[in-house]
C-alpha cells in the first residue's frame, strides 16, 4: 500500500511540474512587453500601432503604445532602448543609420508626400525662391516634417550638395495651426510639411488660399539609401476643397514599421510574432 501511495504521489508531482512548465512558456513570452513607439494620438501612425497591439495580443505577446511627436522622436526611442518597435519615415531610419543605429523593417506603412505651400498673395512659388532672408515653418521639433527639412538641408549643404540659397532659410518650429497667423504677420514665407495630399492639414491651408509650390532639387533626387532614392521625386496630384486637382512637384516619403537590429537577430519566435502582427 505504501509503495502505491509513493508512486501515485510521484506521478502527481511529475504531472504538476510538467503542467507548470508548460503554462510558464507563454507567460515568459508575454512577459517580454513590446513597447510600440508611434505618432500623436488619433493620427494614422497611432491607428496602425493600435492594430499591431491587438495582433500581438492575439499571439500571446503583451504590448503597449507610446505616443510621440513624430518620426524623429520615434526612431530615437528605438535606438535609445525606450521602445522595441516603431512606425516611422524612411529618413528617420536613414538618419539613425548615420549615427550607428541599425534597424530592420518588418512591414510597410505606405507613403506620404512632402509639399511646399506658399501663403495667399505670395510672389514665391518654388523651393529655389527661398533664401537667407526667408523663414519656413516645418512643424514642431521631432516631427516628420521637421526631419524632412533637416535632411534635405543637410544634403544640400553637404560635400555633394550644391549649397543653394534655399537651404539657408530660417527654420520655424511652430505648430502648423500658427501658419496663417504667422504668414499674416510676415513671420514666415512658406510651409513645408509631410502629409497625405488629402489630409485635413493640407486641405485646410489650400482652403485658406495657400498655393502648392514646386518642391524639387537635383541634389535631393540624387541621394540614395540602401540602393534606392531616399525620396522619390514625383509630379503629385493634390485634391482641393473645391473638387479640383492641382499638380506640383514634391517628394514621396515612405514609412515603415521597424525594430532594432538586435531584436530582429534575437528570439526567432518573438520576432516571427512581431513580423506577423506588422503585416
Amino acid at each position: 500500500m505504501f509503495r502505491l501511495r509513493s508512486f501515485d504521489s510521484l506521478l502527481i508531482i511529475s504531472t504538476l511540474i510538467g503542467l507548470a512548465l508548460f503554462l510558464m512558456l507563454p507567460v515568459a513570452v508575454a512577459a517580454q512587453t513590446i513597447d510600440i513607439a508611434t505618432g500623436k494620438a488619433g493620427g494614422g501612425y497611432d491607428r496602425r500601432a493600435r492594430q499591431i497591439e491587438q495582433r500581438l495580443e492575439q499571439r500571446g505577446v503583451l504590448s503597449t503604445v507610446i505616443n510621440l511627436n513624430g518620426s524623429d522622436e520615434i526612431s530615437l526611442a528605438l535606438c535609445g532602448g525606450r521602445a522595441n518597435l516603431g512606425i516611422m519615415q524612411i529618413d528617420a531610419i536613414y538618419a539613425r543609420s548615420l549615427e550607428g543605429c541599425q534597424m530592420k523593417a518588418v512591414g510597410s506603412y505606405g507613403a506620404e508626400a512632402a509639399l511646399i505651400l506658399f501663403p495667399p498673395r505670395s510672389d514665391l512659388d518654388e523651393l529655389s525662391d527661398l533664401g537667407p532672408g526667408s523663414a519656413v515653418l516645418v512643424d514642431t521639433i521631432g516631427s516628420g516634417s521637421e526631419l524632412f527639412w533637416r535632411t534635405i538641408t543637410r544634403i544640400e549643404t553637404g560635400e555633394d550638395g550644391g549649397n543653394d540659397e534655399w537651404a539657408s532659410a530660417r527654420v520655424v518650429n511652430d505648430p502648423l495651426e500658427l501658419a496663417n497667423t504667422s504668414a499674416e504677420m510676415g513671420e514666415i514665407d512658406a510651409v513645408v510639411l509631410v502629409r497625405k495630399p488629402d489630409s485635413a492639414d493640407v486641405q485646410a491651408l489650400i482652403g485658406q488660399g495657400w498655393t502648392v509650390g514646386e518642391l524639387w532639387d537635383r541634389d535631393i533626387n540624387d541621394l540614395e539609401f540602401n540602393g534606392a532614392a531616399l525620396y522619390r521625386s514625383e509630379k503629385l496630384k493634390i485634391p482641393t476643397p473645391g473638387g479640383k486637382t492641382v499638380k506640383a512637384w514634391g517628394y514621396e516619403v515612405r514609412s515603415f514599421i521597424a525594430v532594432p537590429r538586435a531584436l530582429a537577430e534575437g528570439d526567432r519566435q518573438r520576432f516571427a510574432a512581431i513580423t506577423a502582427a506588422a503585416q
